[in-house]
C-alpha cells in the first residue's frame, strides 16, 4: 500500500512538470470578501456552481439588486462530489472531523466586522443571514435538489433551492439544507449532530418598476452532542478500540445548541422616471446611459440563542478548569436580539435592457445611515447597546480596463471610532488575464465573548480590552491563457485578542503579521486533468497558529462514456504540514491554543466518480483511502478531533429542473 501511495504522488508531480497543454478554467483565491461576520450582507461564502447561463436565471441579493451573476447549476465540475461545505471552497476549512461541525479557516482569512459582534463564529461556514438569501430574476421556475448519504443510512445531507414567479410582480425563492450525523457504528461516541438552515426570499415589484420590495427570512439551527474530543491518537483496528465507538472521549453528557432567526424587509423607490412602458423598452431601469436615483430603507429583526450544558461531571477530571463554578453541573446561556434600521441614497448609470444579460449597473454610488439596537442576556446579566454608523459604497471604472469596488463604514455611536475601509481592484490585461488586488483596514472593538463570559450564573471574566487594528493586503495575477494564478497576501494585526491554552481570553501588545503566498495551476493532457493548489503561510507569533503548507491536488479523467454519460473519475489529495493546531473548547464555542498534541502531516486521498446525464448528476466517493496505508494513524485537522476512520464511503445525487 505504501508503494501505491508513493506511485500516486510521483504520478501527480510528473504530470505537473510534464504536461504542456493548458487547461480551461481560470483560478481564484479564497473568498474575495474575507470571512463575513453574522449580519454582513451580500456575501456568498461558498463557491457556487455557476456556469455560462443557459436558462435565463440571474441571481442577486436584496442588499444590492443592481449586481447579478448568471446561475445555471447543471454542470459537471469539481464541486459535484464535494457535499461538505468545508471543501466546497477554493481553500478548505478545518472541521472537528465531520461535515457540519464547528469549523475555521486553514488558510488565514480576516473576519469582516460590521458593528457589534457576539463572537460566536464556529458555524459561520454553514449559517446564512438575511442578507445572504439569494433572489432570482428569471422567466421560468427552477428547482435544484441534492442528497448525499454519508457512511450509512443514519447519516445524510439534503439540500434544495427553488424559485418561481407567482402572478405579476411577485417572486419566491427558497434555499434549504439539512444534515444529520446520527450513526452509532461509524462515528465516535457522542459525535452526533443535526443542522438545518432555511432561507426564504420574496420579491415584489410594481408594474412601472419604480418600487421594489424584498422580504428575506432565515432560520439556522445547530445541535450537537459534545464529546470534547478523542483521547486516543491512533486507531488499532483490534481489541477495545476495534470501532470508533470504543475510543475514549473527554465528555459523556455535554450538549450544545446554536440557533438564529432573522427577518429583513428591504425596499427601493425610484426618484426619477424617464417614460412609460415595460422593462424591455422605456422603463426607468432599461434606458441605457440614464442616471438613476433611488432611496432605500431596510429594517431587520434578529434573534440568537446559544446554550451549552453538562450535568455529568464525574470522570471529566479537570476538563472544565478553571470554568467549573458548581459541582452539580455547568451551563452557559446567551440570548441576543437586534433591531436594525438602515437608510440609503444611491445612484447609478443604467446599462440598458436586461434581456439576455446579467445586470451590472455602472458607477453605483451610495451613502447610508444605520441604527442598531442590541439586547444581550448572558444568564443572569442583561444589557443593551445602541449603535449608529455611517456607510458608503462606490463601484466605478475610471478607465475601461480598470474596475474598482470601494466601501467604508464608521461608528459614531456605540463602539465609537470603529471603522472599516475596503477596496477591490480588477485590472484587465486583455487576453493575458487579470491582475486582482484587495485591501482591508479595520479597527474594531472586542466582541461580547472576549469582553465578558458567564458560566452557571457566575462571571468568568469581564475585560476592558483595547480595540484591534487589522490590515489585510492581497494581490493575485490570474493568467487565463495558462490556467495559472499566482498570489501573495500580507496581514497585520495590532493588539490581537486570543484564547490561550487554558481557554482564557488574552490580549497581546504585540503586532502580529501573517505572510501568505499561493499558486494554482491546472494541466490538461488529452482527457487527463491535474488541478493543483498550494498555499504557504507564516505567522510572526504563535498566538496565531497556521500550517506552513496547505495543498490540494486532483487527478482525474474527464470525458463522455457510452456516448451519453459525462464522467469525471479520479483522486483528490489534500494535506497540511504538521503544527500545533487549535483545540475547539465546546463551552465557549472558541478555537483556542494548545501545546500537547501536534497534528501530523497526513496525505488524505479520496477516490471519486461523478457522472451526468442531461440535468441529472450523481457521484460515488470513498474518502480517506490513506487509512489503508496508515492503518494506525488517525486523520486530524483540529487537535483531539479526528475524522472517523470507518466513515468514508459516500453516494449522492443532484438534479436540476427548469420548467
Amino acid at each position: 500500500m505504501r508503494n501505491f501511495f508513493l506511485t500516486f504522488i510521483g504520478l501527480c508531480f510528473s504530470l505537473a512538470v510534464g504536461a504542456q497543454i493548458p487547461g480551461q478554467r481560470p483560478g481564484t483565491f479564497g473568498n474575495p470578501n474575507g470571512r463575513p461576520a453574522p449580519g454582513t450582507p451580500e456575501i456568498d461564502s461558498l463557491q457556487e456552481e455557476v456556469v455560462k447561463d443557459t436558462f435565463g436565471i440571474y441571481k442577486f441579493f436584496a442588499g444590492n439588486p443592481f449586481y447579478e451573476t448568471a446561475y445555471a447549476d447543471s454542470s459537471l465540475n469539481q464541486y459535484v462530489h464535494q457535499y461538505d461545505p468545508a471543501r466546497r471552497r477554493t481553500w478548505d476549512y478545518m472541521t472537528l472531523g465531520l461535515a457540519g461541525s464547528p469549523a475555521q479557516a486553514i488558510v488565514y482569512e480576516p473576519i469582516l466586522r460590521r458593528g457589534f459582534d457576539i463572537g460566536m463564529h464556529q458555524y459561520d461556514l454553514y449559517a446564512k443571514n438575511a442578507g445572504q438569501v439569494p433572489i432570482y430574476r428569471m422567466q421560468t421556475a427552477f428547482t435544484n435538489v441534492e442528497y448525499a448519504q454519508l457512511g450509512d443510512q443514519n447519516n445524510g445531507f439534503f439540500g434544495a433551492q427553488f424559485a418561481s414567479n407567482f402572478g405579476k410582480g411577485f417572486t419566491l425563492s427558497l434555499d434549504f439544507n439539512r444534515q444529520n450525523q446520527n450513526s452509532t457504528t461509524t462515528l465516535f461516541q457522542r459525535q452526533r449532530l443535526r443542522s438545518n438552515t432555511l432561507g426564504l426570499g420574496m420579491w415584489f415589484k410594481s408594474q412601472n418598476q419604480r418600487y421594489n420590495g424584498y422580504l428575506t427570512l432565515v432560520n439556522n439551527k445547530f445541535e450537537r452532542q459534545e464529546n470534547g474530543g478523542v483521547r486516543d491518537s491512533i486507531f488499532t483496528g483490534e481489541g477495545q478500540f476495534s470501532t470508533p465507538q470504543n475510543a475514549r472521549i473527554f465528555l459523556s453528557g455535554a450538549r450544545s445548541r446554536y440557533q438564529t432567526q432573522e427577518a429583513r424587509f428591504t425596499q427601493y423607490f425610484q426618484l426619477n422616471r424617464f417614460g412609460k412602458g415595460d422593462s424591455l423598452s422605456t422603463d426607468t431601469i432599461a434606458v441605457k446611459g440614464k442616471q438613476v436615483y433611488q432611496v432605500a430603507h431596510s429594517i431587520s429583526l434578529q434573534n440568537v440563542l446559544s446554550r451549552y450544558s453538562d450535568v455529568e461531571l464525574s470522570g471529566v477530571g479537570g476538563f472544565y478548569a478553571p470554568f467549573q463554578k458548581d459541582s452539580r453541573g455547568i451551563r452557559h446561556f446567551l440570548d441576543y436580539q437586534k433591531i436594525e434600521n438602515q437608510f440609503r441614497i444611491l445612484t447609478f448609470q443604467s446599462q440598458g435592457p436586461l434581456v439576455g444579460r446579467v445586470r451590472e449597473e455602472g458607477g453605483l454610488l451610495e451613502v447610508g445611515l444605520v441604527h442598531a439596537l442590541h439586547r444581550i442576556q448572558q444568564e443572569p446579566r442583561d444589557s443593551t447597546l445602541n449603535e449608529v454608523f455611517l456607510q458608503g459604497k462606490w463601484r466605478l471604472s475610471p478607465v475601461p480596463l480598470l474596475d474598482l469596488n470601494l466601501s467604508a463604514q464608521f461608528n459614531i455611536l456605540g463602539n465609537i471610532g470603529d471603522y472599516q475601509l475596503m477596496g477591490e481592484m480588477d485590472f484587465k490585461l486583455g487576453k493575458l488575464g487579470v491582475l486582482k488586488g484587495k485591501a482591508v483596514n479595520q479597527l474594531y472593538s472586542p466582541n461580547l465573548i472576549q469582553r465578558e463570559f458567564w458560566v452557571t450564573q457566575q462571571p468568568l471574566w469581564r475585560n476592558d480590552f483595547r480595540k484591534t487594528l487589522e490590515t489585510n493586503l492581497q494581490a493575485s495575477l490570474v493568467l487565463d491563457r495558462w490556467d495559472l494564478t499566482l498570489g501573495a497576501g500580507f496581514n497585520l494585526l495590532n493588539s490581537p485578542i486570543f484564547f490561550d491554552t487554558s481557554g482564557l481570553v488574552k490580549q497581546t501588545n504585540k503586532a502580529v503579521s501573517i505572510i501568505q503566498f499561493w499558486i494554482q495551476k491546472n494541466f490538461v493532457f488529452w482527457r487527463l486533468h491535474l488541478d493543483n493548489q498550494l498555499a504557504l503561510q507564516r505567522s510572526s507569533d504563535d498566538i496565531i497558529r497556521l500550517p506552513g503548507i496547505f495543498g490540494k491536488h486532483s487527478l482525474y479523467f474527464q470525458g463522455t462514456l457510452f456516448k451519453v454519460l459525462k464522467s469525471r473519475i479520479g483522486f483528490d489529495l489534500r494535506y497540511q504540514s504538521e503544527y500545533y493546531a487549535d483545540y475547539y473548547f465546546p463551552l465557549t464555542g472558541q478555537f483556542q491554543l494548545q501545546d500537547t498534541r501536534i497534528v501530523d502531516f497526513y496525505p488524505a486521498i479520496d477516490a471519486f466518480g461523478a457522472f451526468q446525464v442531461t440535468k441529472f448528476r450523481a457521484f460515488v466517493k470513498w474518502e480517506n483511502l490513506s487509512q489503508l496505508i496508515f492503518g494506525e494513524q488517525l486523520f486530524f485537522q483540529s487537535s483531539y478531533y479526528p475524522v472517523p476512520p470507518s466513515n468514508g464511503f459516500r453516494i449522492g445525487i443532484k438534479w436540476f429542473f427548469a420548467d
